[in-house]
């Protein structure tokens, strides 16, 4: 409960950062994570210029963030896939592991973020933002997809 918890106070720093950021006009962060090209993330940090230290640290609260929600996407299916009923217990660990790769995929765009507000957009950071942003959100998807149609299954299975 306490890992949920510090995951939405987490999300919530994270996402009044982000505010700030999409007054721009912009788009938030996510549109830097998606931007998929040098020239487009070029353009959104010209955007967001007199932002950089903003920027920075809503990357390094992300950080922290990492560390949880993660876990707790681990955790929540983890502890599904051993409820009396659940009809995909083998599914719920798989995913429960898979998770966890959502940490090494987080830090690497993070890490690659950084890079780009010091130093400017290039081709292989602006791809390998995009490539680990994606897989990331799959993986979230994918756990939060789990939880709910196992969740329902099992809560009609009991």
């Amino acid at each position: 409960m306490l890992l949920a918890l510090s995951a939405l106070l987490l999300f919530g720093r994270i996402a009044s950062l982000d505010e700030f950021i999409k007054a721009r006009g912009e788009g938030g962060i996510m549109a830097l994570q998606f931007a998929g090209s040098a020239a487009r993330a070029a353009h959104l940090l010209v955007a967001w210029r007199g932002l950089e230290d903003l920027l920075r640290s809503q990357t390094r609260w992300d950080f922290l963030f990492l560390l949880v929600y993660p876990a707790v996407l681990s955790l929540a299916c983890a502890m599904l896939a051993e409820a009396r009923g659940n009809p995909l217990p083998t599914i719920g660990i798989f995913v429960a592991w898979l998770a966890l790769a959502a940490i090494p995929l987080d830090a690497i765009e993070n890490l690659a973020t950084l890079r780009m507000i010091d130093h400017g957009a290039s081709e292989p950071l602006a791809r390998w933002i995009t490539v680990c942003a994606t897989m990331k959100f799959a993986i979230v998807l994918t756990a939060a997809g789990y939880l709910l149609v196992a969740g329902i299954a099992t809560l009609f299975q009991r």
